[in-house]
């Protein structure tokens, strides 16, 4: 009777039963999503299958209303000298639009970047 182990890993294929990760996974020659193939393991030596999912997202932002392209953001991040609360946030260096309370490279809540 086999047992089947599924190891799942964003970004390299990692072997089901040694947990060893392929660091070379772009070269495996799958290009699809559903493609699937055999594979040993460099580590171990078992053979265990690879499938390929492509994921997809997408954003959006609107436009800068200055110059009709994205926003040329400066971020800033300081502490206030009269309460000692931190600020942070953002401004257009094109049109003066002020986001507060937005980091850099930041995440909103469902995890996508603003």
């Amino acid at each position: 009777m086999s047992e089947e182990i599924e190891a799942w890993k964003i970004g390299e294929i990692t072997c089901p039963y040694c947990k060893y990760e392929h660091t070379d996974s772009w070269e495996c020659g799958l290009n699809n999503d559903g493609d699937c193939m055999e594979s040993e393991c460099d580590e171990c030596g078992k053979k265990f299958n690879v499938t390929l999912i492509v994921e997809t997202s997408f954003t959006s932002r609107g436009l800068c209303k200055e110059n009709k392209n994205k926003h040329d953001w400066k971020y800033f991040d300081f502490i206030s000298k009269e309460d000692g609360r931190r600020i942070f946030g953002r401004e257009c260096l094109t049109c003066g639009k002020f986001e507060s309370d937005v980091e850099k490279n930041a995440k909103d809540k469902k995890g996508k970047k603003k």
